[in-house]
């Protein structure tokens, strides 16, 4: 008998008080329960109220039945007076029991000026109910960001995070409505010291055009790093690193298409296979993103990364956007896709994005679908 496909259901709506619910995690807690970290923007006088520039907190919700519904949500990490926002939730169990949360405050995130952001680490013993004092990451910085929902703890101890070095002002308009000009070199922090003291990369990825975004890292079975990124030349691209992220190849295609639209990377557990999250659709220059980002599907590897399963569809619409996917497995199997769902407002080229109400999407499906 068929393994029944994904599942999808709204983790978060987006309303006219809150019209974007995204950037989100999710942590399955030793009792079988579910903590949802996302987050939250407020409605603002932006012309995309549902914008990456828009004003967010982060919140938290909960679960007990497999996600069905959410309740309880709590505050977080809120805005200080006079920042923009909190931003890109993200955690990882370490070695030592742990768990260790992310978070950045967007000082100043205003489209067509220069950015600056601070990137924190907090650690809690118990399943994020309490946390410590924050440790510094990233210091008041024009250039240096993390990429939301990655962290890794490689088998040697190094905790390592996925970042890019951003140079030109924020979201600044190319003139031609394709996508922001802002370019972007994907590199890593990271931690020797379970977490206190952090590191830059001793060089960044290049890639023409707007560059490498958004990178998201496995490690490999032999040792070495694989990262995944998002750019504007058609594909998923990857580089690897044989020094624990230090230093890093030159990017080169996975050869699967793309728009210019963020990938998401996890190993599966059960099985040990690499699954890469992406939007399986084709490269379109004159479109904005350079392309539309649905379907969103993903794919195994059987042999960490050289190639390939062909791709399974998550969910497909060419009227929305499907981006910005995070993904977990639970310990029954059932991998749980978290992504940022919206309609776009007009598929006439160039197009534009619509981005007034950002729905937080969950899909759910037992990893033997992957399979079939």
């Amino acid at each position: 008998m068929a393994t029944p496909g994904p599942v999808i259901t709204r983790a978060a709506e987006g309303t006219a008080e809150h019209p974007r619910n995204g950037g989100a995690v999710l942590l399955e807690r030793k009792n079988g329960s579910l903590l949802l970290f996302r987050m939250m923007a407020y409605s603002s006088e932006l012309q995309l109220v549902a914008g990456d520039d828009a004003p967010h907190d982060i919140v938290r919700t909960e679960s007990y039945d497999g996600g069905d519904t959410w309740k309880n949500q709590q505050m977080v990490i809120a805005r200080k007076p006079g920042e923009t926002a909190t931003y890109s939730p993200t955690f990882c169990l370490l070695a030592n029991g742990k768990l260790m949360f992310r978070y950045e405050r967007l000082h100043h995130f205003v489209k067509d000026e220069p950015w600056r952001l601070s990137s924190y680490a907090v650690f809690s013993e118990d399943e994020c109910e309490t946390f410590s004092d924050p440790v510094t990451i990233i210091d008041n910085s024009p250039h240096l960001v993390g990429s939301q929902g990655d962290i890794r703890q490689l088998s040697t101890g190094r905790i390592i995070i996925p970042a890019c070095y951003m140079e030109g002002d924020a979201l600044q308009d190319d003139g031609e409505g394709l996508a922001p000009t802002n370019t972007s070199k994907a590199g890593t922090i990271y931690s020797d010291d379970d977490g206190q003291t952090w590191h830059v990369c001793d060089e960044f990825i290049y890639l023409p055009m707007r560059g490498s975004m958004e990178p998201k890292i496995e490690e490999l079975k032999d040792g070495r790093l694989l990262m995944v990124m998002r750019t504007q030349l058609g594909s998923v691209f990857q580089s690897f690193s044989e020094d624990g992220g230090a230093s890093w190849s030159d990017a080169q295609t996975t050869g699967l298409q793309s728009p210019e639209s963020c990938p998401g990377l996890i190993r599966i557990p059960q099985t040990g296979d690499l699954m890469l999250i992406w939007n399986d659709s084709p490269y379109d220059p004159k479109f904005d993103h350079y392309g539309i980002r649905s379907p969103l599907a993903v794919a195994i590897s059987k042999d960490e990364g050289r190639s390939w399963l062909p791709s399974k569809i998550i969910e497909h619409n060419p009227e929305w956007e499907f981006t910005n996917p995070t993904a977990i497995v639970t310990r029954g199997g059932i991998l749980m896709i978290l992504y940022e769902a919206s309609k776009y407002q007009s598929l006439v080229p160039p197009g534009a994005l619509g981005r007034t109400r950002m729905h937080l999407h969950l899909a759910r499906v037992h990893i033997d679908w992957l399979y079939e």
